[in-house]
């Protein structure tokens, strides 16, 4: 398990390298195949998301302590008030979560997608007035939102649309109500055994 500590949301390039065990060569070739994506500098540096690096290494089963990186911007997208309340206060103080935003409608939810710039999209099937699946669909096929990780959650949801959701790309369905600990298992943030 990769155990170097960086408290930063970007690495450069010999760092990331360097946790995949490859060359700098081999990033730019992954970048331009899309497998990870890079940003860069206004000097003209690429740098790489600390988001991206930790969602490559899970693809390649690269163990990270993802607990030592810089962390995580978490979209909540639900029209529950209460129970999105609730998962806000929870995840508000977990370590490697810096910052918690929360949609109650489709409206919001597009506005804070591309201001917010979350790592993580949280999102209920069942909100009502939007196809939560059309979400999904384009967070996942939209050229810069492509690389957000999105965590789908439902009550009372059918096999089918649990199925339907993971092939849009979302990670995982989680039933609600859901452990606390088994999200954080799935965003991959460390404290999941609490």
């Amino acid at each position: 398990m990769y155990r170097k500590p960086w408290m930063r949301h970007y690495l450069s390039p010999g760092e990331t390298a360097e946790i995949f065990d490859v060359t700098p060569a081999s990033l730019r070739g992954w970048t331009r195949k899309g497998l990870l994506r890079a940003e860069t500098t206004r000097g003209g540096h690429r740098r790489y998301p600390v988001s991206e690096v930790l969602r490559l290494a899970r693809i390649k089963g690269v163990e990270i302590e993802s607990s030592l990186f810089a962390s995580v911007k978490l979209l909540i997208i639900d029209s529950d008030v209460e129970y999105s309340k609730a998962l806000h206060k929870s995840l508000n103080g977990v370590s490697g979560v810096t910052e918690v935003a929360v949609a109650h409608d489709g409206f919001m939810a597009g506005c804070l997608v591309s201001q917010f710039k979350p790592d993580v999209v949280l999102l209920d099937l069942r909100v009502p007035g939007i196809d939560s699946s059309l979400i999904c669909s384009f967070i996942k096929h939209d050229h810069q939102t492509k690389f957000i990780r999105v965590i789908a959650m439902c009550r009372n949801c059918s096999k089918q649309q649990q199925q339907k959701i993971i092939e849009l790309g979302a990670e995982e369905c989680l039933p609600k109500p859901f452990p606390m600990n088994r999200l954080k298992q799935v965003m991959g943030l460390g404290g999941a055994d609490e």
